[in-house]
C-alpha cells in the first residue's frame, strides 16, 4: 500500500460518514462504489483521485478538525451513538458546538459504570489509546459487595480464560490490584479493554461489583468535573495520556489516593527505621517538656489571679481615705561642668564629633 492510499473503511470513517465497523457492513452490502464499481472489503483508495459514492452521494475527504473530548460519564447512560431501545446515551450530553461532528467513544463504559470517558472523531488516536501495545493504563475504583481477600491478587494478575458473547475465548487479567483499608474497595489497573472485563473476572471469584468508576487514563486524571460535564482537551493533555514516566506507569502509586502500600495489601506495616524512631522520641520529649512548662505557667497565673482577687476584696472592706498630696522633689542645680557635658555630648554614631568632643574636653 502506498503512503497516499487508504483503506476504504478508514476513508469513510475519516470523512465522518460512519464508524469503521459500520463502513465494513456498508461495503459488504454493496452500497459503496469506487469509480463506478462496487467496492470490496479491504479495497484501498487514493484521496482526491478516486471517486467514492454511497448511493448518489459523493464522499469527499476534506480538512477536518481533530476533536478530543473529556467527559465525566454519569451512571445510567450508554456509550453508543444510537440505542434501539431509546435509552439515554452520552452523546445527548455533548454541547451543540461539537454535536455536529461524527464522534465516537474511546473505550466504552457500561451503563452502570461512571467516570472518565474520552470521545473523539480521530480514529488513529482512538486506536492508539485502546491498543495494548501503547501500554496506556486505565485506573478504576471498584466497590465490592463483601471484603476482598488479598490472597486472590496473584490469581487476578495471572488471569482467567472465559467465553465471550460470541462463544470465543477471551483472556481476562488485571495489571495491578490495590486494596483499600476498608476492605471492600479496590483500585484496579487495566492495559486492555475487554467488554465488562472487571465485572466478569470478579464474578468468577464470587464478587459482585456495586460501583465502578474510571478516574484515570494514562497520565490524564479526572478532576473537579461534575457528572455529565464535558470539555475539550488541549494538546498538552492529549500528550499526557501517553506519558511514559508519569502516572501512566502502573508500578507507581495513584496520584488520586496515596495510602500506605502495606495497609492497602492488608499486611502489617514495616517497622520504622532507627532514625525515624529517634526523631519520634525527640518529638515526644519536647512535647512533654512544653507540657510541664505550660503547667508551671498556669500555676503562676492562678496564683496571681488569686492574689489580685484577695486585694480587691480587702480594698472593698476598708473605707476610702482622702488622697494626700506629696510635694515633688526639687532638682538640684547642675554645675557648669555637668551642663557643658550635657550640651557637648556627641552622637553615638558620629565618630568625628565624638573625637572632637574628647579633644576639647582634654584641652
Amino acid at each position: 500500500m502506498n503512503e497516499e492510499q487508504m483503506r476504504l473503511q478508514k476513508y469513510l470513517s475519516q470523512a465522518e460518514v460512519c464508524s469503521r465497523r459500520k463502513a465494513e457492513e456498508l461495503i459488504a452490502d454493496g452500497q459503496v462504489r469506487v469509480n463506478g464499481k462496487v467496492a470490496e472489503l479491504g479495497q484501498c483508495v487514493v484521496p482526491g483521485e478516486d471517486v467514492v459514492k454511497i448511493g448518489r452521494q459523493v464522499i469527499s475527504l476534506g480538512k477536518r478538525e481533530s476533536i478530543v473530548l473529556m467527559m465525566n460519564k454519569p451512571r445510567g447512560y450508554l456509550c453508543t451513538n444510537l440505542d434501539p431501545n431509546d435509552g439515554q446515551t452520552v452523546f445527548q450530553l455533548i454541547p451543540e458546538t461539537w454535536a455536529a461532528h461524527k464522534l465516537f467513544c474511546v473505550g466504552r463504559l457500561d451503563k452502570d459504570s461512571e467516570g472518565l470517558l474520552l470521545i473523539t472523531n480521530d480514529g488513529d488516536l482512538a486506536n492508539r489509546i485502546i491498543h495494548p501495545s501503547s501500554d496506556v493504563v486505565k485506573r478504576y475504583e471498584v466497590t465490592l459487595n463483601r471484603e476482598y481477600d488479598p490472597a486472590l491478587t496473584p490469581r487476578l494478575l495471572k488471569g482467567v480464560k472465559l467465553k465471550n458473547e460470541d462463544g470465543e475465548d477471551e483472556f481476562l487479567r488485571f495489571s495491578n490490584v490495590i486494596r483499600f483499608p476498608d476492605g471492600k474497595k479496590l483500585e484496579i489497573h487495566l492495559n486492555q479493554g475487554r467488554k465488562r472485563e472487571i465485572r466478569r473476572l470478579l464474578e468468577v471469584f464470587g464478587f459482585f461489583v456495586k460501583t465502578l468508576r474510571r478516574f484515570q487514563i494514562g497520565g490524564l486524571i479526572l478532576k473537579k468535573m461534575p457528572p455529565g460535564d464535558c470539555r475539550k482537551l488541549t494538546k498538552k493533555e492529549i500528550d499526557l495520556i501517553f506519558a511514559k514516566h508519569g502516572n501512566a506507569d502502573p508500578s507507581r502509586p495513584s496520584a488520586v489516593k496515596r495510602q500506605n502500600k502495606a495497609a492497602l495489601r492488608g499486611e502489617k506495616a514495616a517497622e520504622p527505621s532507627r532514625t525515624l524512631k529517634k526523631a519520634h522520641r525527640r518529638f515526644e520529649e519536647e512535647k512533654e517538656r512544653r507540657a510541664v512548662i505550660e503547667k508551671k505557667l498556669q500555676v503562676k497565673r492562678d496564683v496571681r489571679r488569686a492574689t489580685r482577687a484577695a486585694k480587691l476584696a480587702e480594698a472593698a472592706d476598708v473605707p476610702a481615705e482622702a488622697p494626700t498630696l506629696v510635694p515633688k522633689r526639687s532638682r538640684a542645680k547642675k554645675s557648669a561642668a555637668s551642663e557643658w557635658k550635657t550640651q557637648q555630648r556627641p552622637h553615638a554614631k558620629n565618630a568625628r564629633t565624638r573625637s572632637y568632643a574628647s579633644r576639647k574636653k582634654k584641652a
